[in-house]
């Protein structure tokens, strides 16, 4: 990751975390910056990702001033209970549990980077759409209506289905990735 891609690495050398689960990261963020390019800063593995703010660091050579997201991973959500299935969205649930918690606990932090790194912008647009499935009855399950919690669910499920993943899911991941991608001088409302 740190020769690939210019990344910070912070906090792999002193968790115990197998190699198989290392390479599974670095192939994963490699899969997912080559085809959703940001201008990412590093990856962080931490024992409480929830808790602790992103690292404030001086970017490095090959990065731009303004890279300044992180990915902190969670080492719990790496290694789930066997028994506790990953907690999704009732829309997104057909999939059954997640089968490579690893890959799907990396593509979880990068969808939360990406929306990090669109400025928080798609949240406007995964709220219109989460109001839409709620109105047709389709979204029973969604509870509140988080949309940042929504993006991140609809980013995921369309990483591990592909075709496969909803219309919703689809919408979300679609506007997470323009979002993304505009630049900040780009006519948003269109």
């Amino acid at each position: 990751m740190s020769a690939r891609h210019g990344l910070e690495v912070v906090g792999f050398d002193t968790a115990n975390v197998g190699v198989q689960v290392v390479r599974e990261i670095a192939s994963t963020i490699d899969e997912l910056l080559t085809k959703y390019p940001m201008p990412l800063r590093g990856v962080e593995l931490t024992d409480d990702a929830e808790s602790r703010p992103r690292p404030e660091r001086e970017p490095t050579a090959e990065q731009s001033a303004d890279a300044a997201i992180w990915m902190l991973l969670d080492r719990a959500a790496l290694y789930p209970p066997r028994s506790a299935p990953v907690e999704t969205r009732r829309i997104f649930r057909r999939r059954g549990p997640a089968e490579r918690p690893v890959y799907t606990a990396v593509v979880r932090e990068f969808a939360g980077a990406l929306d990090v790194a669109g400025g928080f912008r798609a949240r406007q647009e995964a709220l219109r759409t989460l109001i839409n499935e709620s109105l047709r009855g389709s979204g029973g399950g969604l509870g509140l209506l988080d949309p940042g919690r929504a993006l991140i669910d609809g980013f995921t499920e369309v990483i591990l289905r592909g075709e496969r993943a909803s219309a919703s899911a689809k919408e979300l991941h679609g506007a997470l990735v323009k979002m993304a991608r505009a630049e900040s001088s780009d006519d948003l409302s269109a």
